[in-house]
């Protein structure tokens, strides 16, 4: 089976937030949460799922080999002063902050439906840098602390994990859904990779292309000619401006491997980055209000997004660090999936300080 990929567009994810701070400078509530704060309590249960993919009570086995440790690639130094209250503010905060970023898309084919990416970001405002870590969809998991029953499900891929639990929440509104299925992975993050997050940000990605649209598109220099089966189009090389569908085709798109679609996906994250230091995209704010409102739930205050938007606004390129799972660390799991050297990945979370 196709993998349904990794790295789909975590530039339209980050680049909400910099959307974000245009179209919510009006908020009254400036300095409060704009969603529920993150529930990682272990629930009893989660209804009975209305549509299964190929659920399993298994355990996830062989997740970790026994390869020692070794130094991972690209070393990263983060040095962390001792005391947070004696540092100098930067874009109005000090510390750092853990972000659980996801995005979710029921509407593409390339397999089971759910959380199309995974990501983790380290916003370090003292040091001045932002550290992202992808983590692919298909890697195979352990969910007991995620409470599926009715059938169990004790193991299963990262991204069906927030479909699951996307599809048997008992909210009505589809941004309720959405917050009890980021509740849910964040708790399957923790039991798998010891992670803790201070807030998230989770995005409906059919809903970015008209945003996309409404920025009046993205500037880029695609290297190369760039398509598939899947995405309905062609993507010449060179440079040129692409539109909403384009830049999901773009980030979509598998001619190749997962692993070199999160290159791509690098190099529109930068172009969405430039593109929102436009003044021209001011001008939009209030047709950009409507459709933020709609497709993103998060636990960041206005406030906060302000300040994220700030840093990534000065930050250089060099500064802001892009890392995933690596291919070689993986290999062929049950249902599609991808099983995962835990020495080898948890070894970089912590060099990346994304862990204790």
């Amino acid at each position: 089976m196709k993998a349904k990929g990794i790295g789909g567009r975590i530039l339209l994810l980050l680049g909400m937030a910099g959307l974000a701070i245009l179209v919510i400078l009006a908020s009254a509530a400036y300095r409060r949460s704009l969603g529920p704060k993150l529930d990682t309590n272990i629930p009893t249960s989660y209804p009975t799922s209305q549509k299964m993919a190929n659920p399993t009570s298994a355990p996830a086995a062989d997740l970790a080999t026994n390869t020692p440790s070794s130094p991972t690639s690209n070393p990263v130094t983060i040095s962390t002063p001792t005391s947070i209250t004696n540092q100098a503010a930067v874009c109005g905060e000090r510390g750092a902050w853990k972000v659980l970023i996801l995005g979710s898309d029921a509407a593409d084919m390339r397999g089971p439906k759910g959380s199309d990416l995974a990501r983790v970001a380290r916003v370090d405002f003292t040091n001045q840098k932002v550290t992202i870590y992808a983590f692919p969809r298909d890697l195979w998991v352990t969910t007991t602390t995620v409470g599926f029953t009715n059938p169990v499900i004790d193991a299963a891929r990262l991204g069906q994990v927030f479909y699951e639990a996307r599809i048997r929440s008992t909210q009505t509104e589809d941004r309720n859904k959405m917050v009890d299925a980021t509740n849910a992975t964040a708790r399957a993050m923790m039991e798998n990779f010891s992670m803790h997050f201070d807030y998230y940000l989770t995005i409906d990605l059919l809903k970015l292309p008209a945003m996309i649209d409404t920025i009046g598109g993205v500037p880029i220099d695609v290297p190369e000619r760039t398509t598939d089966e899947w995405i309905g189009m062609v993507i010449e090389a060179g440079p040129q401006t692409l539109n909403g569908n384009q830049v999901e085709a773009y980030a979509r798109a598998i001619p190749d491997s997962d692993f070199a679609r999160i290159q791509r996906n690098s190099l529109l994250l930068e172009a969405l980055r430039q593109k929102l230091l436009d003044p021209s995209v001011w001008v939009k704010i209030p047709q950009l209000y409507e459709q933020v409102k709609e497709a993103m739930v998060t636990d960041l205050s206005p406030e906060q997004i302000i300040q994220l938007s700030c840093l990534m606004k000065n930050l250089p390129k060099e500064s802001i660090i892009q890392d995933v799972v690596k291919p070689e660390w993986t290999t062929p799991g049950p249902q599609g999936s991808l099983l995962w050297d835990s020495t080898k990945v948890l070894a970089r979370l912590k060099e990346l300080q994304l862990i204790e």
